[in-house]
Parts: C-alpha cells; sequence; structure tokens
C-alpha cells in the first residue's frame, strides 16, 4: 500500500501545475491570450472575456474531477502491476483533457477574431530583431558548469573504485546530464529576439528577461544533477537516506523551476500591458490550436514558445514530424509497461538443477551458474535484507545487482515471498536464487549430492 501511494503522491500535484499553468494562458502577454493574438482593444471586449471566464471555468471542473478520480483510483485493492497500469492511463489522460477546454477556447477566439476583423494580413509575420538579438549578454562562466560536471563525476569515481561496473555506468547519466545541460543553455543564446511590437526597447527588455531565465534554468539544473548524482551514489548504500534527498532535490527543483516560469510570465504580461495599439506581430496562423508551431518557411527545428520560457519543435520540418510522432506514441503506448509489469508479477520464478548447471528463471531473464565455477553454496531460512541496485523489485519477484550488508554485492533472482533461499558464491560473483514454489530445499540436496565432496554442508565454506 506505501509502495502504491508513493506512485500517486509522485504525480498527483501535475494536476493542480496543469490548472494554474493553462489558468495563466487566460492573461494577455505580449498580446496573447490562450495562444490567440489581440490588438489592444481586444483585451476587455466583453465577449472575449466571456469565453475566457468560460475556459477558466471549463478546466477547474476537469482538474477536480482528475483529482477526484486518482484519490478513488488509489484506494483500489488491486496488484502493483495492475495499478501501474491504471496509473499510467490516468497521467494519459493528465496531459490531454485539460488541454480539451484550451483547444475549445482557443478556436472560439479565432473565430471572434476573424469577425470583428482583427485579422489583419499586414501582421502575421514573423519579425526578427537581429540587433538586439546580437547585443552583448550576461552570461554564466563556463567554471559554473565545470565544477559541476566535477562534482557529479565523483560517484562514478567511487564506484568503479570500488569495483562496481554497473553502479559506475548508471552514475555517468550524472555528468552526462550536466554537458547536455551547458550545451542547452549555449544553445538558448542563439534564438531571436523578443519582438512584440516596433518599440525596441521593450524588444531588448523582454529578450533580457528571457535570457536570463535561461541561464538561471541551465545552470540550476546542472547543479541539481550534480547533486542528484551524490544523492543516488548514497542511495546504493543508505537507501532510506539516499531516497529523502532525491525527493527534497526534486521538490525543491520543481519550485524552481515553475517559480521561475510564472515570474517570467508575469513580468511579460506586465511589460506588455500597453502593447497592441498600433503594429504589432501576429503569428497566429503558425501555431496550431495556438499551442504547435507549424512553419514551412521556418529553417529552424527548436523555436521560442510564445510565452514564458519553453521552446517547441517545428512540425512543418520532418524531424519536427518524427519528434511529435514518437511523443505521442511514447504517451500512446506507456500504460503497456503496467500490461508487461503485471504478466511479470504473475510469473512464477523457478529453480532447476542441471548435469553442468543451476538454473534461475523469471519470464524471459535465465540465470545459469555453471557447476564447475561454484566455490560454495548455503541454504538460508530466513531472506536477508538486500537494496537494488539495477533491475526488478516487486512483491513477487526479485532479480538483478542488488546489495547486501552482510554479502555485498548480489546477483538475485528469487521469490522473497518463498524461502528458503540459496545463496552461492562462483568466482567474484555471489547469487541469491529461489524458486516460488519453495523448491530451493531440495535443489540444494541434489546439488549436495551431485557435487559431493566440493560443497560444504550449510553454512560452512566449501
Amino acid at each position: 500500500m506505501i509502495g502504491k501511494l508513493i506512485l500517486w503522491l509522485s504525480v498527483i500535484w501535475l494536476v493542480p501545475l496543469m490548472y494554474f499553468f493553462l489558468k495563466n494562458e487566460a492573461k494577455f502577454k505580449k498580446n496573447i491570450a490562450v495562444g490567440v493574438t489581440f490588438p489592444y482593444e481586444g483585451r476587455t471586449h466583453p465577449d472575449i472575456l466571456a469565453l475566457l471566464v468560460r475556459f477558466k471555468k471549463e478546466l477547474g471542473r476537469v482538474c477536480l474531477a482528475l483529482l477526484i478520480l486518482a484519490v478513488a483510483l488509489m484506494l483500489l485493492p488491486v496488484s502493483f502491476g495492475l495499478m501501474l497500469t491504471i496509473w499510467l492511463v490516468w497521467v494519459d489522460l493528465c496531459v490531454v483533457l485539460p488541454v480539451v477546454p484550451y483547444v475549445r477556447c482557443n478556436r472560439a477566439l479565432k473565430a471572434l477574431k476573424r469577425e470583428r476583423g482583427w485579422s489583419d494580413p499586414r501582421r502575421q509575420q514573423t519579425v526578427a530583431d537581429l540587433t538586439v538579438a546580437a547585443q552583448p549578454e550576461k552570461r554564466a562562466s563556463p567554471v559554473i558548469f565545470v565544477l559541476a560536471l566535477v562534482v557529479s563525476a565523483l560517484p562514478v569515481w567511487w564506484a568503479l573504485g570500488w569495483g562496481d561496473t554497473l553502479e559506475g555506468l548508471i552514475l555517468l547519466t550524472g555528468p552526462a546530464c550536466v554537458l547536455l545541460f551547458w550545451a542547452c543553455y549555449r544553445w538558448a543564446f542563439r534564438r531571436k529576439a523578443e519582438v512584440v511590437d516596433e518599440n525596441e526597447d521593450l524588444t531588448a527588455a523582454l529578450t533580457r528577461l528571457r535570457r536570463r531565465a535561461w541561464r538561471r534554468c541551465w545552470v540550476w539544473g546542472a547543479w541539481f544533477m550534480a547533486l542528484f548524482n551524490l544523492a543516488l551514489a548514497l542511495s546504493f548504500v543508505h537507501p532510506l537516506a539516499g531516497l529523502l534527498l532525491l525527493l527534497l532535490l526534486a521538490v525543491l527543483l520543481t519550485g524552481f523551476l515553475v517559480g521561475l516560469e510564472f515570474r517570467l510570465r508575469k513580468l511579460q504580461e506586465r511589460l506588455t500591458a500597453q502593447s497592441g495599439r498600433d503594429f504589432y506581430v501576429d503569428e497566429d496562423d503558425k501555431w496550431l490550436w495556438g499551442m504547435f508551431y507549424y512553419d514551412p518557411n521556418d529553417s529552424h527545428l527548436m523555436v521560442n514558445a510564445r510565452v514564458g520560457l519553453n521552446a517547441t519543435v517545428n512540425m512543418a520540418r520532418p524531424a519536427g514530424k518524427v519528434i511529435m510522432a514518437l511523443t505521442a506514441a511514447l504517451l500512446l503506448f506507456m500504460p503497456l509497461v503496467g500490461v508487461w509489469l503485471m504478466g511479470e508479477e504473475r510469473a512464477p520464478v523457478t529453480l532447476a538443477l542441471t548435469d553442468t548447471a543451476l538454473v534461475a528463471s523469471h519470464s524471459g531473464t535465465r540465470y545459469e551458474i555453471p557447476l564447475e565455477e561454484m566455490d560454495s553454496v548455503e541454504l538460508l531460512e530466513e531472506l536477508p535484507h538486500i537494496r537494488r541496485v539495477a533491475g526488478t523489485a516487486m512483491e513477487t519477484v526479485n532479480k538483478g545487482r542488488w546489495r547486501c550488508d552482510e554479502y555485498g554485492a548480489l546477483t538475485a533472482c528469487l521469490d522473497p515471498r518463498t524461502g528458503p533461499w540459496l545463496l552461492v558464491r562462483a568466482g567474484e560473483t555471489t547469487w541469491l536464487v529461489g524458486s516460488s514454489d519453495g523448491g530451493a530445499g531440495k535443489v540444494y540436496a541434489a546439488l549436495r549430492a551431485l557435487l559431493a565432496g566440493q560443497i560444504a554442508p550449510a553454512g560452512q565454506s566449501g
């Protein structure tokens, strides 16, 4: 039950985040509300205000329904695999359903805009102020990223020095992400200026604000990954302390990024409060439903979102189509992970002894321990406390790489509910295996008979 609760608590906050994020779209920033650009006079038009009020009410009802549904699903007495399937379906709904009121409002606003004659073809053009974009900008020193890279690499050095190659490879994700964030930071400053109207001072101010937000985002992200790697390494040794530190870091980073996004939006709203009286940039024809950018005449793959901090892909480019298709496929097929896990839960763990090897199997996983490589074997009536490094940890099966204070690094394949279990030492590898039918005792007796004189009695070294 605790695992299921943690599962839901890890994502249920997405609903209020989606609500406040999309609700914020109803405020005019850079002459845009819910993805539609209006002149200054349109901001106070009663029909537009009525549509925005309706949008916020519909959005609130959808998000409230999602929260109630999450609480109800959380209490279902089902297996973890089925719960994960339900959870992933709910995550898909959480991503898609709040967008439906947004799209409805966007289409209604565009229709009203056409009806009122506010769609001026002369304004439907991309304006790039190269002078502002080329101005020198305060940038973070590369030393900041280098230090983050060094800190993130320390756990890798520790793991490899300890002799655990797998842990070292897992921890390599930290330095890789720091380098990626450094590259993203350098790329971010190459984006076009934030042109709203003919006011060059406004363009310069909006551009500086976004670039400052980018700088903070990628610098903090790099240091988060450095500290995350330290916490991940700690979790291999002290799971509870490492997990708590990982959760704390995730909460702090999420709070920082959300705060950064909404602060930038607030500044964009305030600075452009008087814009749109004469000339203003209108690119609505290039934004499908106000969300997806499509411009065959733009050679860029990545473009700035019109408000806030984000970037998106140009769906007119072949690579943009591929990225969006893969994203949609990922959302669509995510629940299949839960279906696969349900099969993993139901599959038994088996233990068999052949003439040449001890074989532990589960689902599509098969471990073979050659008899000629065995140094010792013990029959354990109690399962020692083990911690997962990489692999599967469920109520019905533990397999993969694990660690134990008493026996060190382990390769496991067992059903934790059913003992006894076999502890086998073979060369530099220690194995902890068992079976769902509790037949490890019989296998142990047969193994001793097969290797008489080579394997010591239980509890002794051979």
